[in-house]
């Protein structure tokens, strides 16, 4: 498994960018040519500041019926960079982006942007993690019909009994094997 693969033998470079006063015009002309979905943002110094989606053009622009040319990067991205260090695996980006709900991590070393890294590039090289991060989708996304410390009627699957269970590190336990197993551990 690829797991341990640093993201910067993963990233795409050279990173497309743009600066704060760049239009969504501009923005989406640029993403329709290069053909890709996110474009990040550089500071009047050229420091890495935030990021550009597709999806911040369709919300901030055409969800809200502006003129393209009238609204600026500024107004509509992202203003919090969510990035990667270099040294960082592919295991380690997976894992940022899932918890940060992101699709796309610049690799940025200091104030230095080398590359970007995203969930295509990960399935190139490690289709095992691919999997791993859509398991791990699926179990954040789907909804229980109870909480898992709320007790419902069930059959223990330590002992059998049809009795009141919790969900207990991804079993249905009862009152007196969760107590017992407790006991085990101290």
């Amino acid at each position: 498994m690829n797991l341990e693969l640093s993201v910067t033998e993963a990233m795409s470079t050279p990173v497309a960018t743009v600066t704060l006063d760049t239009t969504a015009y501009d923005v989406a002309n640029i993403l329709k040519d290069k053909g890709i979905g996110c474009l990040v943002v550089l500071n009047d110094a050229g420091k890495p500041v935030g990021i550009i989606t597709e999806r911040d053009l369709a919300l901030g622009v055409v969800s809200r019926n502006l003129k393209s040319k009238e609204v600026i990067v500024e107004e509509i991205s992202s203003s919090k960079l969510i990035a990667i260090a270099p040294k960082s695996t592919l295991m380690d980006a997976a894992r940022k982006m899932d918890a940060e709900n992101v699709k796309r991590l610049p690799v940025i070393d200091g104030d230095e942007l080398l590359g970007i890294v995203t969930v295509s590039d990960i399935t190139k090289l490690s289709p095992e993690l691919f999997n791993i991060m859509v398991e791990t989708n699926e179990i954040h996304n789907s909804e229980y019909p109870y909480s898992k410390n709320e007790e419902i009627e069930g059959i223990c699957e330590i002992c059998g009994s049809t009795d009141s269970v919790n969900y207990i590190n991804g079993r249905y336990i009862c009152k007196n094997c969760n107590e017992d197993s407790e006991g085990e551990e101290e």
